[in-house]
């Protein structure tokens, strides 16, 4: 049996891609990015799969309608992924730029639900143009 596989391409979805890494900020980046994926406000996207050149999953992300890339820390691994790749043009949030602090950050809900709002707080402005 052939699985066919589908493009979001003609949807244009808005695409988040997150570094899923192993300390507490990059934890809180991935979790509050899942909440906004549940939310409907954006789709997560495979960073795995951008690294690994996998086709289905470069086509949807050319076709996207914005991209937001969400790094843990300034080592900026999920950034330098997409550039490495060949992708520009997409908006960038670091969580410790946003006062957390890599390896003394906790994940709380708190912690969770306020990268969230910032992530949702970015698209609106995106949209908005402001």
């Amino acid at each position: 049996m052939k699985i066919t596989k589908k493009c979001l391409c003609n949807g244009a979805p808005d695409l988040m891609f997150v570094c899923s890494g192993a300390a507490d900020t990059a934890e809180i980046a991935d979790r509050a990015v899942r909440q906004v994926h549940r939310a409907g406000g954006a789709r997560m996207f495979c960073l795995a799969g951008i690294a690994g050149g996998v086709e289905l999953i470069e086509a949807n992300t050319r076709a996207a309608g914005r991209i937001l890339v969400v790094d843990g820390c300034d080592a900026d691994c999920a950034r330098l992924t997409m550039e490495k790749a060949g992708y520009d043009g997409f908006s960038h949030l670091r969580v410790t730029d946003l006062g957390l602090e890599k390896g003394k950050s906790p994940v709380t809900a708190e912690r969770i639900e306020s990268v969230a709002a910032r992530i949702q707080e970015l698209f609106a402005i995106q949209e908005t143009g402001s």
